[in-house]
């Protein structure tokens, strides 16, 4: 973002080159704009200000700090319960991630995705019902592998285990969310860690 600098003030924020020809209208600008070009007319870039992850900017500006130009914010705080519910969605988010991220069983990458796992269910049930006989033909993101029946028993065992794991980490996660009462203590819970692999 710019901002139009004039006797060393703020005049508008936020300035875009399209500002620049319309108030420029005689001037034959460059197609493409660079800051040099644009501080000749008094424009200058605006370094970013983060914002607190606790709080929402309702207003920006652009004026002076210490000699460097950047935005300057008016903030309200986010109230907590607002707060918890973007991390109990990104939380889901995030188990979804990795109950479907896959897992090895015995050697073999096996996708966790709920496509792969009902095709793993059904099978299962087709050979305990009679309908198919092993060896069977899976294809694995490595290509097409042979399994027995105990292999793929193994395998649903291990792809219902995973998913199990998951919403456990999620449902502890979840408690450890609602019971924070502070922002702080909110964000230091971590729901990128704990889940299994």
């Amino acid at each position: 973002m710019h901002a139009l600098i004039q006797v060393g003030e703020v005049v508008v924020y936020p300035y875009t080159d399209w500002h620049l020809r319309r108030d420029n209208p005689d001037t034959s600008f460059p197609t493409a704009m660079d800051d040099t070009v644009r501080a000749d007319f008094g424009v200058h870039p605006v370094a970013p200000t983060p914002i607190p992850t606790d709080k929402r900017a309702i207003g920006t500006t652009a004026g002076y700090v210490n000699g460097e130009l950047v935005e300057i914010h008016t903030l309200e705080d986010i109230p907590l319960e607002e707060l918890k519910a973007e991390k109990l969605a990104a939380l889901a988010q995030r188990r979804w991630e990795v109950e479907t991220g896959g897992l090895t069983v015995g050697g073999l990458f096996v996708p966790t995705d709920r496509e792969t796992q009902a095709i793993v269910d059904r099978t299962v049930k087709a050979f305990d019902d009679g309908d198919l006989t092993a060896p069977i033909e899976f294809k694995s993101p490595a290509g097409f592998v042979e399994l027995t029946v105990s292999q793929l028993r193994t395998i649903k065992a291990a792809g219902a285990q995973h998913i199990q794991a998951c919403f456990k980490r999620e449902s502890v996660l979840t408690t450890a969310i609602a019971a924070a009462t502070t922002p702080a203590a909110l964000d230091a819970i971590d729901i990128n860690q704990g889940w299994p692999t």
